[in-house]
């Protein structure tokens, strides 16, 4: 079986293959668009835009900073909706 293999000098190798690819070159773009759309997707992600990612140390940290924003912000949009309302109903008569 391996002399079927063995090239005329003796020596054991596989059958040439040339170097033209199976795919044509749109099939293969687009594949490998896929590819790199979904090794996007399952990357690690970073904290926030424009940073590398963070070491696990920094979670405490920025979830209790996360934490202060929500709440001003929530209070930021209470108040401005109490405003809203009060602006709202003082024009009408009771």
């Amino acid at each position: 079986m391996l002399n079927n293999i063995a090239n005329q000098s003796g020596s054991l190798a596989l059958p040439a293959r040339h170097n033209v690819p199976p795919l044509p070159y749109s099939v293969q773009e687009h594949l490998g668009q896929m590819l790199r759309a979904d090794y996007f997707e399952r990357s690690e992600k970073p904290r926030y835009l424009g940073d590398p990612v963070l070491p696990l140390e920094f979670d405490p940290y920025l979830y209790r900073l996360e934490q202060k924003e929500r709440a001003l912000r929530i209070t930021r949009v209470r108040e401005q909706g109490t405003k809203a309302v009060a602006e709202a109903l003082s024009g009408l008569d009771f």
